[in-house]
């Protein structure tokens, strides 16, 4: 299949944002792309928790829901959603969402972001306390779609290896994982950490990352990339940009069987 990443550098501006968003969906449809990724925060990034938008988005259909289902249908695209604040029933703080929207509208899947970024980073901002605006989510998600059996995780949840040992365990080959890495410790961590969760688990691995200044404070690393299951990488730079990579079950299947770790595993 076809991925376009779309890399941005969202602001605090939701308009701002939803016009970026169209510009790659339409570029993505002109290269003939059947899903795109959007990063993690690609609606609202910085300012807090946009509590009104959470509120409206309980069933994706507020004004970011409603106008990529339209895109999906007008572009005939399956869209990943990066994540988008949504109050789940009875919670005081939002869920960080992602949703797996198909070429007709409809949310196939949606995943909320498990592990939260409470940690002190050397940059701009300093600490970072997700938790503090944001519920963590407790399900694992995956999603058998007409290119193979999706994986789906956000960001920091790349540090913790059990959740795609999990997913793989439910017989998936490729991991989606929209994200927001900032500066610091993309630079040290990122394509790291992307293929060592491809290498383990002999599978894809499709990332479109934030990618660049947002404010005085906040950068992100950029580099959105593609991991095949041997570990090679296809990448990207930093700043606004939109990359097409493709992915191919068979090189699933024949990494998978010249290496299966999964047969071997003693613990």
């Amino acid at each position: 299949m076809k991925w376009y990443l779309a890399q941005m550098i969202s602001s605090r501006y939701l308009q701002e944002n939803l016009d970026s968003v169209d510009r790659h969906l339409a570029a993505a449809a002109e290269t003939g792309a059947d899903a795109v990724q959007l990063p993690e925060m690609f609606a609202v990034f910085g300012g807090g928790v946009a509590t009104e938008l959470a509120a409206s988005e309980r069933e994706f259909t507020g004004p970011v829901g409603q106008h990529l289902r339209d895109a999906a249908c007008r572009y005939k695209l399956w869209i990943v959603a990066g994540t988008l604040p949504v109050y789940a029933p009875n919670e005081a703080k939002p869920r960080a969402r992602m949703h797996v929207i198909d070429d007709q509208g409809e949310v196939r899947a949606h995943y909320d972001k498990i592990h939260l970024f409470d940690a002190a980073v050397s940059d701009a901002q300093g600490r970072y306390r997700e938790s503090d605006h944001y519920q963590p989510g407790g399900e694992v998600v995956t999603l058998e779609t007409p290119w193979g059996h999706w994986g789906l995780s956000v960001c920091y949840d790349l540090r913790f290896p059990e959740l795609y040992r999990l997913q793989r365990n439910r017989g998936v080959d490729t991991f989606v994982v929209p994200s927001a890495f900032t500066w610091s410790t993309g630079q040290a961590h990122w394509e790291v950490l992307c293929r060592a969760r491809a290498i383990e688990n002999a599978c894809y691995l499709v990332a479109a990352n934030q990618g660049g200044k947002h404010d005085e404070k906040r950068h992100t690393w950029g580099h959105s990339l593609m991991v095949d299951p041997w570990g090679e990488v296809d990448s990207v730079g930093e700043g606004e940009q939109g990359v097409t990579q493709t992915t191919d079950l068979g090189r699933v299947e024949s990494v998978r069987l010249k290496m299966p770790t999964q047969e071997h595993r003693r613990l």
